[in-house]
């Protein structure tokens, strides 16, 4: 009768193990899970980055292809205007009849 409280000791210790195998898989697990999650909040934040990064890059060329029409509108009106001067001072011209 001597082997039954090694016999328990063991059957205690065998349960003891797998309850602490039991739990450290379970905190892996759980390690994992939480792993996965970040992985896709970052994804999400990556992603939310690129629109956010499209919609940017956007508005500058749309800001740099109005500045340049800008510009040309402004080099036209300078034209216009250096044509009207040549005019008006040839005008005045055949008023004092030179």
């Amino acid at each position: 009768m001597a082997f039954i409280p090694l016999a328990l000791g063991t059957v205690f210790q065998m349960v003891t193990q797998h309850g602490i195998d039991a739990a450290q898989q379970a905190m892996i697990t759980m390690d994992e899970t939480q792993q996965l999650m970040l992985q896709a909040q970052e994804l999400q934040h990556q992603e939310a980055m690129d629109r956010r990064s499209e919609v940017f890059n956007e508005a500058v060329q749309e800001r740099s292809e109005r500045m340049r029409e800008r510009e040309l509108l402004m080099d036209l009106d300078m034209s216009d205007r250096k044509i009207d001067d040549k005019i008006t001072k040839e005008w005045i011209g055949l008023i004092r009849g030179q």
